[in-house]
């Protein structure tokens, strides 16, 4: 059906979801559009599905469904509420993102150009604690600050975005799951910090047919805790980022040479020995010219995560190209 269905996936969200969902109750001018809040307690030991049943029915302004998923980690839990949501939108709420009121009315606004798949936008920080020095060069990894300029932009060619806060129309994961689709990349699970599946979101949309958008139009606010700002929880970040650019180079050589741009290097990179001399050889000759040494730390934190990944993962690494050509696309 026409509408938007709000996912927000929740492990032990108790103390942020109630001024999350109080932001959704707060939406302005959405008479006409049809839309739901589906939350999934992801195998929560806390009283987060009490917590947000009773905060939402105190002003219930649209339906509310908790969906449980015992099965640990953000890909069940977005899988569970995609699954088990109506409408045809999907609009990826974090349990501590809190949207402007004009949220559900500007997403609905969009959709209305058949050509878009995935919108993404940027939130602004809302903070427990004062900031570390180190915070400001590294914001765009806690999804904050905005990355790239105009009120609402056409960034296909890019097709990345931050996963808090995206959009994407149902029927891409309908298509998908129809094909018994297994992601490369699983996110977040319980405390374990992953990355990836959001920007395998993104670039599987693309190569189903779909245009990719950006907006610094939409606005939601990120609020993060004070114990969510270390310089050990970055590390950890950082690893996952570094392991998820495995599979994140597999759709970009994907997606040159379905569009005309085939090359030497492009078959090369299919390689992953080439990939893997390749950050060898980066990681040797570039680290030295940084001159920050927290800077200096990540990049080699991101490098060695992305060889031992593809150590790891070469078999599949190999197969992945194969399985993305067999994907029918949904709009030619």
């Amino acid at each position: 059906m026409n509408g938007i269905s709000v996912i927000i996936a929740c492990y032990n969200s108790e103390r942020v979801i109630p001024e999350t969902l109080r932001h959704l109750q707060a939406q302005q001018d959405f008479e006409g559009i049809a839309w739901e809040v589906v939350l999934v307690n992801n195998n929560s030991t806390d009283q987060t599905a009490e917590i947000a049943e009773a905060v939402w029915n105190e002003n219930p302004v649209v339906l509310l469904r908790i969906i449980p998923e015992p099965r640990m980690g953000e890909a069940n839990a977005r899988k569970a509420g995609i699954k088990a949501a109506r409408y045809s939108i999907l609009s990826v709420v974090d349990d501590d993102n809190r949207v402007a009121p004009d949220w559900i009315r500007t997403i609905f606004k969009y959709y209305k150009d058949p050509e878009i798949g995935l919108i993404g936008c940027a939130g602004e920080g809302d903070f427990e604690a004062p900031l570390p020095a180190w915070f400001k060069e590294n914001e765009h990894a806690f999804a904050i600050g905005k990355l790239y300029e105009g009120t609402f932009t056409d960034i296909t060619e890019d097709a990345l975005v931050p996963g808090a806060g995206l959009s994407v129309r149902k029927e891409v994961y309908d298509h998908l799951y129809a094909l018994n689709w297994q992601p490369f990349l699983e996110g977040r699970v319980g405390n374990r910090q992953s990355a990836g599946a959001d920007s395998e979101m993104c670039f599987i949309t693309r190569l189903l047919g779909y245009k990719i958008y950006y907006s610094n139009e939409l606005h939601f606010k990120h609020f993060t805790a004070a114990n969510r700002i270390t310089w050990e929880r970055l590390k950890n970040m950082t690893y996952g980022f570094g392991a998820a650019d495995v599979f994140v180079l597999v759709y970009q050589i994907h997606y040159l040479e379905n569009t005309g741009r085939k090359s030497l290097m492009t078959t090369l990179r299919k390689k992953w020995w080439f990939n893997y001399i390749g950050k060898k050889f980066a990681f040797f000759t570039k680290r030295g010219t940084i001159k920050d040494p927290g800077q200096r730390e990540l990049f080699g934190i991101r490098n060695r995560a992305f060889c031992e990944t593809l150590l790891q993962e070469k078999k599949r690494f190999a197969e992945a190209f194969d399985r993305l050509d067999k994907i029918p696309k949904l709009k030619p």
